[in-house]
């Protein structure tokens, strides 16, 4: 019963028993392509060998029945395995082969939606990210980005990186969090200073309420939730010199209607208490700015 429901582990069991004919050998094969996820110990061999950055396995990959179509357990391809196990020298085998450089393989996404450039960036491979970069790899997508996980990581060669290739730096998640965010909430201090230099903004808060600030309190990094406190009067300060002269005495609806924007209300006016999961910050107004006129994202 068991072998009619796995016939590979019977072909397993076969070869070390005895000599398989041509014939057997194709099949074993054929099922070998054919399944969703490749043999473990198969699999393992290719993990152990990027652990060890062994550029030769290269060579071994079709005696072992593995190519750009193999794939664990969570969809991860060979690409993104040997990436995260950090051989780097190995993956810059792989992507020097053409059938590594094919856009399937570049922009595959495993069962967690990552790429091959966020897992390189995560790892702060900065020579596999630029290779890929180079490939034609997609340095800004929807949701979470390369970015984003260069910062998770701290690596600020791979951030600057990315910068230089236009990278969005305020990229938001799907609950609109930041990569400036993702460096403050790991203590990665010199990455926020990195994101800051490129442009990042401050002041942006995520659907949970919190900017980058509140990501190192909770962090009881008071040292970088101070820096960071500065960072958004300078960014605000940035902002304000941008508009025209203003009265001293001139509220922000006199600068936005002066500017030739209008303050309008987001929403109908709210009850005094916060309803469940509500936050502050959906009460705040909403600018429109006349057209032409930048409005940074952030302000409020």
């Amino acid at each position: 019963m068991d072998t009619e429901r796995h016939p590979h582990l019977t072909n397993q069991r076969n070869n070390r028993t005895r000599t398989t004919s041509g014939f057997a050998v194709a099949l074993a094969l054929s099922l070998l392509v054919s399944m969703p996820a490749w043999p473990r110990d198969v699999l393992q061999t290719f993990v152990l060998a990027a652990k060890a950055n062994d550029v030769a396995f290269v060579q071994r990959l079709p005696e072992l029945g593995l190519d750009e179509r193999s794939r664990d357990g969570l969809r991860n391809n060979l690409l993104m395995l040997a990436l995260r196990e950090g051989g780097e020298d190995l993956a810059l085998n792989l992507l020097n082969q053409a059938v590594w450089q094919q856009k399937s393989v570049l922009e595959h996404q495993n069962q967690l939606a990552e790429t091959p450039l966020m897992i390189s960036a995560l790892k702060g491979l900065e020579r596999a990210t630029k290779r890929l970069i180079e490939l034609g790899a997609e340095v800004n997508r929807p949701g979470w980005t390369a970015l984003h996980y260069a910062a998770t990581s701290g690596s600020v060669a791979v951030i600057r990186l990315l910068g230089e290739h236009s990278a969005y730096i305020d990229a938001v998640s799907p609950n609109n969090t930041t990569p400036l965010m993702m460096a403050a909430r790991f203590n990665h201090r010199p990455a926020a200073a990195a994101l800051i230099e490129l442009g990042a903004d401050p002041t942006i808060t995520n659907q949970a309420g919190l900017n980058a600030r509140d990501y190192a309190k909770e962090q009881n990094n008071n040292d970088l939730a101070f820096w960071l406190e500065l960072e958004e009067i300078s960014f605000t300060n940035r902002y304000l010199k941008r508009l025209p002269q203003v009265r001293p005495d001139a509220t922000l609806s006199d600068v936005v209607e002066q500017a030739g924007g209008e303050v309008v209300t987001a929403k109908p006016s709210q009850p005094e208490e916060l309803k469940p999961g509500e936050s502050y910050v959906d009460r705040l107004p909403e600018v429109r700015p006349a057209q032409g006129v930048e409005v940074l994202p952030g302000i409020r």
